[in-house]
């Protein structure tokens, strides 16, 4: 892909712009897997990446799970000067997560050349994080109110509150509404792991049992393998902006950032029984955007990590040529 001439971005006084990468510390995220459609899923990729898809190259939703987390992460702070003497902040982050591969065409044939985890839903607390999570990374970030548990706390309860229309009509006034719960309603235990790769094994168990996983291409058994060593996330991100009347886009393109996994502090397995209720809201369609349908479910594979890691750069992976 040849490298567009663009003019410098203006870092002015008062924007609140910082450069990547960013070091994120004790970062407590808890886990949890739900089933939605599987075409669904596929129909938003297409809405999102796909718009920048070429003719030998898509993106394809892998499983019907999605990955439900909620993570606290409680110092945040950039890596480069200036802004790294500027301070730092806490964050939380509500994310529903897709597992996504980038398909190539190769000798005529489609592989899995690439696995990426795709945060298709993000909420965050920190109108800092929000602005320099959508402008740089090009995370599809919104502002909420949430209830998690802090470290060291019994994980009995989550929740995800924003403020939206519910329903859409013109008499509707935007207010706060509840979108998501998380429930514990049985008691079990939390089996530590040792290894970061024992969870990845077991997530990958997971998606293999929804998915033929055996036509991988070698870069992306090279990246399965590498990923048992250097545990990382592999991000890819749907970055646009829209002109001013809403209508044409200016800039649009699939980022690709990976969060570099610096420390595990400890991770666990929980056998505990959750169930997630999704609530019906107009501005945020879960259902019809994932398959996650209004009512209660059963949680799979819940699980929890604190850990230390750095949020790399974003990097095109394709562009709209036509912006």
């Amino acid at each position: 892909m040849s490298d567009p001439i663009r003019p410098n971005y203006v870092h002015f006084p008062g924007n609140v712009i910082a450069k990547p990468p960013c070091r994120m510390l004790n970062a407590n995220m808890y886990g949890f897997f739900v089933k939605g459609d599987l075409a669904l899923i596929q129909a938003y990729i297409d809405q999102t990446l796909n718009t920048v898809a070429t003719s030998d190259m898509r993106f394809k939703a892998l499983s019907a799970y999605t990955l439900l987390t909620f993570t606290d992460i409680e110092n945040i702070a950039s890596k480069v000067p200036p802004y790294q003497q500027q301070g730092w902040m806490q964050e939380t982050d509500v994310i529903i997560w897709l597992p996504v591969a980038k398909m190539v065409k190769k000798l005529g044939k489609e592989k899995v050349d690439h696995i990426y985890w795709y945060p298709a839903f993000i909420c965050v607390n920190n109108i800092y994080a929000l602005i320099n999570g959508r402008e740089t990374w090009g995370y599809n970030k919104y502002l909420c109110q949430y209830v998690m548990p802090n470290i060291g706390e019994q994980a009995n309860y989550f929740s995800l509150s924003v403020d939206a229309f519910e329903p859409f009509s013109l008499e509707t006034k935007m207010a706060e509404h509840m979108l998501l719960e998380v429930k514990k309603v049985a008691e079990g235990s939390e089996n530590p792991i040792v290894e970061f790769v024992d969870l990845v094994k077991e997530v990958f168990a997971l998606l293999k049992s929804e998915h033929d996983f055996f036509d991988l291409d070698f870069n992306a058994l090279k990246q399965l393998l590498d990923g048992f060593v250097h545990p990382q996330m592999d991000q890819i991100l749907f970055k646009q902006f829209p002109d001013g009347l809403g209508e044409k886009a200016v800039y649009q393109a699939v980022m690709h950032s990976p969060s570099m996994i610096k420390k595990v502090h400890k991770a666990a397995i929980l056998t505990h029984e959750y169930q997630v209720t999704f609530h019906q809201l107009d501005t945020f369609p879960l259902e019809q955007m994932f398959g996650l349908k209004v009512g209660t479910q059963d949680a799979i594979l819940p699980f929890s990590v604190l850990m230390d890691f750095d949020q790399e750069p974003a990097f095109e992976v394709a562009t709209n040529p036509a912006c």
